[in-house]
């Protein structure tokens, strides 16, 4: 679409449609090219800073990433995150590889800081790909997103143990298929995290206490969590 359309008209990447959308969030949308079976993405205003600023800080994040060496566990789209009607062992099979990614992360003096479902995508094997860094902090630098509530740390969200909490609430969503305090708005939900109240997991076994010390900052790092999550084994949902 031409550079001259109106303030209300979607700007598509030059030999893109609608067709070609494959996602889309606050900083810019992702087209697939079929040819190549890549992902592109492009901000939704060229013109706004913000929206630069966030892609520019997801450029830098994802060059760290390639100085130390990569992870498998960061790569292209491939498909939205669906928990659907996966087994157990896939489920824990998910949790660890999230867990082992968001190690990396941090590894490279990266927070996430928006971690959640929404950012977890699946290849063609099953595989997790943890995706949007727009908003993320590199060296220290402040964070440009704040996770939405269910999984907002009541604490400093530059940290890892933001990044660690959100992990309990992503862990608990692979593991349930809903977020914590389903139902509850915004506000109820950051007064009953500040009291420390969480929702109940014991009826999870064992990746039930995982999830929780995630929320109650009990983990030292996300090598701790991935330990934890590799001495489980997956029982059936009630």
């Amino acid at each position: 679409m031409s550079e001259h359309a109106a303030d209300d008209e979607i700007r598509y990447p030059t030999g893109f449609g609608l067709g070609d959308v494959v996602s889309w969030g606050t900083t810019g949308m992702v087209v697939l090219d079929k040819s190549s079976n890549t992902v592109i993405k492009v901000p939704f205003d060229h013109g706004n800073e913000e929206c630069l600023l966030r892609m520019q800080r997801e450029r830098e994040v994802y060059e760290r990433f390639a100085q130390r060496g990569g992870h498998e566990g960061l790569l292209s789209y491939h498909g939205v995150f669906r928990v659907g009607n996966a087994s157990p062992a896939q489920r824990l099979g998910w949790a660890v590889q999230v867990a082992e990614t968001i190690g990396f992360i941090h590894d490279a003096d990266v927070i996430h800081g928006d971690l959640t479902c929404a950012n977890v995508f699946l290849d063609a094997s099953l595989n997790e790909k943890v995706a949007d860094f727009a908003g993320s902090s590199i060296d220290g630098s402040p964070l440009l997103v704040i996770v939405t509530e269910s999984h907002e740390f009541p604490g400093p969200l530059l940290s890892i143990w933001a990044d660690l909490f959100a992990l309990g609430s992503v862990l608990y969503e692979i593991t349930t298929g809903q977020a914590p305090y389903n139902g509850l708005d915004d506000t109820e939900i950051r007064d009953l995290y500040r009291k420390g109240r969480f929702p109940e997991t014991a009826f999870l076994g064992a990746i039930g206490a995982v999830i929780e010390k995630c929320w109650q900052g009990k983990y030292g790092g996300a090598r701790d969590i991935v330990q934890a999550l590799q001495g489980i084994a997956p029982i059936p949902l009630k």
